[in-house]
């Protein structure tokens, strides 16, 4: 059995708890057959990705595996399983094999290039892969743009072979979810590239006073914002962001505060607390 070659014996468990840990994987598969390894991917920090690999002795025990736990709950979350068709880094992964994306011309032309946005911190090259095998679409080379210390941007470029590939992908992920984010799919016409980085380096104008709360669950209300920064100081507005076209909620809002320094407590106190299992990422808004 070839484990870097992507086995068919090996399966995908995405949106698993943070807190999952390895052996907690192998005790829940454990009934369905023989397992034989197990993995939990961690980010730079140590921290699960929020999915993991369960690999059984064969294809049989692999595939029942799939009817019978796919869609089961698993703490307060109900994970998917599924074949694990990513190339891992010993095959020659993607994240290798796409190491001057960002700066190339796309592989197979224009419109074989998409953007995937509102992408989770911890989403990587090979999650993206593995999201986009799911759907029977195969990966010519991709990258996660990533700021100079290695943290992600929250977005990714894709190339695949064909713009009808491409524009496959589009129909087919557009608000997919991946590690708890409705992610934004599109072809990058060419130039948008340099476009976008001269929208990111437009002058900051921070007045101090407002943070951005970014990783937050999918019910948070403007209100359940406003009652937990209340416990650092006085909130002057709380908005949970929504899409203007359906009303659901994006995942990150601001805070308000009446000084710098409430601001800056916030900050220091919150960044990292998790609110209803998803550790808040906060930072102060740049632009306000």
């Amino acid at each position: 059995m070839d484990v870097d070659g992507g086995s068919s014996a090996r399966l995908y468990v995405g949106n698993i708890p943070w807190s999952t840990t390895i052996e907690d994987l192998r005790e829940l598969f454990a009934e369905c057959g023989g397992v034989t390894r197990v993995d939990i991917p961690t980010g730079r920090q140590g921290r699960s990705r929020g999915y993991g690999l369960v690999e059984f002795n064969s294809e049989a025990e692999a595939q029942a595996a799939v009817t019978r736990m796919d869609g089961t709950p698993l703490g307060d979350r109900t994970i998917t399983v599924r074949e694990d068709k990513a190339p891992t880094k010993a095959a020659g992964g993607a994240k290798k094999a796409s190491a001057s994306v960002l700066g190339d011309a796309p592989a197979g032309g224009d419109g074989c290039r998409c953007y995937f946005g509102n992408l989770a911190w911890e989403t990587s090259e090979e999650t993206l892969t593995s999201h986009c095998a799911s759907f029977g679409v195969n990966v010519v080379q991709c990258e996660v743009a990533r700021q100079s210390g290695g943290r992600s941007k929250g977005w990714a470029l894709v190339d695949f072979a064909t713009p009808e590939e491409a524009q496959n992908a589009i129909e087919q992920m557009h608000n997919s979810e991946i590690q708890g984010r409705s992610i934004i799919v599109r072809v990058e016409r060419p130039g948008a590239g340099q476009k976008s980085a001269r929208v990111e380096t437009r002058p900051e104008n921070s007045s101090g006073l407002q943070i951005v709360v970014r990783n937050l669950p999918w019910t948070t209300t403007s209100e359940d914002l406003r009652q937990v920064f209340q416990q650092v100081g006085n909130v002057v507005n709380a908005v949970a962001v929504c899409h203007t076209d359906t009303g659901r909620s994006k995942g990150w809002g601001t805070v308000l505060f009446e000084t710098r320094e409430q601001a800056q407590a916030a900050i220091q106190g919150f960044n990292g607390v998790e609110l209803e299992h998803r550790p808040m990422q906060i930072k102060l808004d740049r632009y306000d």
